[in-house]
């Protein structure tokens, strides 16, 4: 399956989710995987994008198991300098405040379900996320590598 996604590129893979965003508006090919924050910048400075998102594994049965999401995490070292200031950070990076920033300025979506996700965010509809334990990612990693690899994705 892996060496037909790679035989089906239509171009070499993009350095950027913008790169591929703008090469999909363009015609250059069909469909691409990209973080939405990449389309909600280029579609704030051209409303009219000739792009548009699609949510994957909707339906609800069973094996659909919803779009992928970003997980971001924050942590303090134990021989940080300025621990208590770290620790302010990141609290205020999980305060509704910052979440605020994030959904409208930024164009991702807030981890905080007491924040309003912003308006251009909400045109886009909802989605159902996948709930994977992340921790699989990180079992998984090494053989999906090698996968690529052996499949010939650059």
């Amino acid at each position: 399956m892996v060496k037909g996604w790679v035989a089906n590129l239509a171009t070499d893979v993009f350095a950027d989710d913008t790169k591929l965003i703008e090469a999909i508006a363009a015609g250059q090919c069909g469909v691409g995987i990209a973080n939405t924050y990449y389309y909600g910048r280029l579609e704030e400075k051209d409303p009219a994008i000739k792009a548009k998102l699609f949510w994957a594994n909707q339906a609800t049965s069973p094996e659909k198991t919803g779009v992928h999401i970003n997980v971001s995490g924050a942590g303090v070292t134990r021989y940080a300098p300025n621990k208590a200031e770290a620790a302010q950070l990141i609290e205020w990076l999980a305060s509704d405040q910052a979440q605020r920033v994030y959904s409208n300025q930024d164009k991702e979506y807030p981890v905080l379900a007491t924040v309003a996700v912003s308006p251009q965010l909400q045109a886009w509809g909802t989605f159902k996320q996948d709930s994977i334990n992340v921790a699989k990612y990180g079992e998984l990693q090494t053989a999906a590598v090698k996968l690529m690899d052996r499949a010939g994705y650059k």
